[in-house]
């Protein structure tokens, strides 16, 4: 471990470039779950919501007002 330090402190843009490829992957991969469930999961949350404010008819300024409008606040 030792002299994997003591490369690492003498040639820090060599060992910079050795680990780019597998921070890049982690990273890649963080992003591709971000984008392809999260997102939509979050934005079809919202149209769910303003869809079922519109079809039942409350005023949409309630909608802003109380985020968590599935729940009954009094």
């Amino acid at each position: 471990m030792n002299k994997i330090q003591q490369f690492m402190l003498k040639h820090p843009y060599i060992s910079m470039a050795l680990i780019l490829p597998f921070a890049f992957t982690i990273v890649m991969g963080l992003f591709s779950i971000i984008l392809n469930i999260l997102l939509p999961g979050i934005i079809s949350f919202w149209v769910a919501g303003w869809i079922y404010t519109a079809i039942v008819g409350r005023p949409i300024r309630n909608y802003y007002r109380q985020p968590l409008w599935y729940t009954n606040y009094k």
